[in-house]
């Protein structure tokens, strides 16, 4: 698989840095006056500064919890997104959407939990238990109430 690449808007490029670098673990390629370069577990990230934040306070339901609908994120090995989770709260990082089982017990099941940058773009980090799951369909999944918690 090839990497992606996502450029998304910042307020701050060194409280940026600071977070992709320092809570995410982020190396730094390319830089700018205007940007910085990002390596996102070997995918190209970059963010750009702007004067202005767009509004990003427009929050959907995914399965009865408050997802921001523009957001990225990593589809993590099960083990490593637990082993992150747990690296997560020994640090006392505070999560946009704790860590939860979205979908429990139905095709896309999958572990899941959002952080927010310092610009307030929503990181998702998520893990299937099979990954062939990860484009599995069935109708409504996305529609699903509950959710367990880890």
């Amino acid at each position: 698989m090839r990497p992606f690449h996502l450029a998304f808007p910042v307020r701050d490029l060194a409280d940026t840095e600071s977070f992709y670098v320092d809570v995410l673990g982020c190396s730094i390629g390319r830089r700018t006056e205007h940007t910085i370069n990002f390596n996102f577990h070997g995918h190209q990230i970059v963010a750009h500064l702007v004067g202005s934040m767009p509004d990003q306070t427009d929050n959907g339901r995914i399965d009865g919890k408050q997802v921001p609908p523009f957001h990225f994120g990593l589809v993590m090995d099960y083990v490593q997104w637990h082993e992150l989770r747990d690296e997560f709260e020994n640090r006392g990082i505070e999560f946009r959407l704790k860590p939860h089982i979205r979908y429990p017990g139905k095709v896309g099941e999958q572990a899941t939990m959002f952080l927010d940058d310092p610009s307030g773009n929503a990181i998702e980090f998520k893990s299937f238990k099979d990954d062939e799951r990860l484009f599995a369909t069935t109708e409504g999944a996305e529609h699903l109430a509950g959710g367990g918690v880890l």
